[in-house]
């Protein structure tokens, strides 16, 4: 059996640069050219170029840092520590590609713009999410909705992503009509998708079984780190008859990471997999990450 290795922080940072430069890619080459106003920062700097004509990375940038300094006043330290890396890259690349790289010549075919944009956007997000970072932007007021006034993460994306892709359906109604808006919330729907995909399956919510000889480490750990219960099963190798435990938790796609390298960490050697977690009910906590 391969040993679960843990993530260095050179591959961490490695992979998440890689994860956003495909966000900034599939934005700038598809879903920018066809004035695509998905929601997050970026629809909003496409609003603003469109209003006054100013770059979109700039926009991006200075909003992202507005939106640093609110996730640090109302969400601590912490939040603004994970998301300073990906709130200054995604422009920085943005910026690069504007200077240096021309737009791509596309027939006038929103659905390549939507399956591509939308296929790279979801890809890329999906290994930032993976490799345990965040893209900034807009995840910070969704979260302090979610935090402060205790909406549910789904409203709170849909309330600030919703007014971000109807403003852009109306900036744009008289090139797009009302179809812009409608590729849009698809661009989104494919992104999800695929993000989710790359992540840890089809399924936000896995339950992950641990079979290891260290089980009130790792168990520790885990409470310790997400705050998610965890329950001990006594088991035994039907060849070896060896007595051993086997860890029972359920985990959100954005946890993952972390439980990962706990397990690497504690027990390489442990036996790990996960299946997806449907039709959940009793005290599961769907809270983010960093309340």
């Amino acid at each position: 059996m391969k040993p679960l290795n843990t993530i260095t922080h050179t591959k961490r940072y490695t992979m998440i640069t890689v994860g956003i430069f495909l966000m900034v890619a599939g934005f700038y080459y598809f879903i920018a050219p066809f004035n695509l106003v998905i929601g997050g920062v970026s629809g909003v700097g496409l609003l603003f170029h469109e209003l006054l004509d100013v770059p979109i990375s700039l926009v991006v940038f200075v909003l992202n840092i507005v939106l640093l300094l609110l996730g640090w006043a109302f969400l601590g330290w912490k939040s603004f520590y994970r998301s300073i890396y990906g709130s200054i890259m995604f422009p920085v690349f943005l910026f690069i590609l504007e200077v240096f790289s021309p737009i791509l010549t596309l027939p006038d075919d929103e659905i390549i713009a939507v399956a591509f944009g939308g296929f790279l956007m979801g890809l890329g997000f999906g290994y930032v999410i993976r490799f345990g970072g965040t893209s900034g932007g807009t995840d910070i007021p969704i979260k302090i909705l979610n935090k402060k006034l205790k909406l549910p993460l789904s409203v709170s994306i849909y309330a600030v992503d919703g007014i971000i892709i109807f403003s852009g359906m109306i900036a744009f109604y008289a090139t797009n009509g009302i179809a812009g808006g409608l590729y849009a919330i698809l661009t989104v729907v494919i992104a999800g998708k695929v993000a989710d995909t790359v992540v840890i399956g089809s399924n936000a919510l896995r339950s992950v079984q641990i079979i290891t000889d260290k089980p009130d480490e790792i168990k520790d750990l885990i409470y310790q780190s997400v705050q998610r219960g965890v329950s001990l099963v006594p088991v035994s190798g039907g060849y070896s008859k060896h007595p051993k435990t086997m860890l029972v938790t359920v985990i959100t796609r954005a946890e993952y990471y972390t439980i990962r390298n706990i397990i690497a960490e504690v027990d390489p050697k442990a036996f790990v997999f996960a299946n997806p977690a449907t039709e959940i009910q009793g005290d599961f906590d769907s809270r983010m990450e960093d309340e």
